[in-house]
């Protein structure tokens, strides 16, 4: 009897450690700067977040990561919520170029990310 708890037991927490896996949240994200693309100044960008039925999502973590392919350059910025469903991040670029912006939201279990391109000069 002792055998088929300890395999129920065991059962359920694989059951609980499964269902804590984030899943797609399917979020609408976008993210504009709000002033000019330049380096050495931190730029703020605008982060829009829906929900497929285009509602704003609250609550949210939101992260928006600058990558350029230089590993020393990249860096991760929390962007922290400024009215519903918007929420602002303040990247600073080290040197011009092409940069992906690597938005990253989630919100309970779900989770979406978006990635754009933009080019900084100098």
């Amino acid at each position: 009897m002792r055998g088929v708890k300890a395999i129920v037991l065991l059962f359920g927490l694989i059951a609980l450690a499964f269902g804590q896996q984030l899943q797609p949240g399917n979020f609408d994200i976008r993210a504009e700067p709000t002033a000019k693309l330049q380096t050495g100044a931190p730029i703020p960008f605008a982060i829009t977040v829906r929900d497929p039925l285009h509602k704003p999502v609250v609550e949210a973590r939101v992260t928006l990561r600058i990558e350029n392919g230089n590993p020393s350059d990249t860096r991760t910025y929390k962007a922290p919520g400024t009215d519903p469903g918007s929420y602002v991040a303040k990247p600073e670029f080290p040197v011009a170029g092409q940069w992906n912006l690597v938005v990253d939201v989630r919100r309970a279990k779900e989770m979406s990310t978006r990635t754009i391109e933009f080019n900084v000069p100098q």
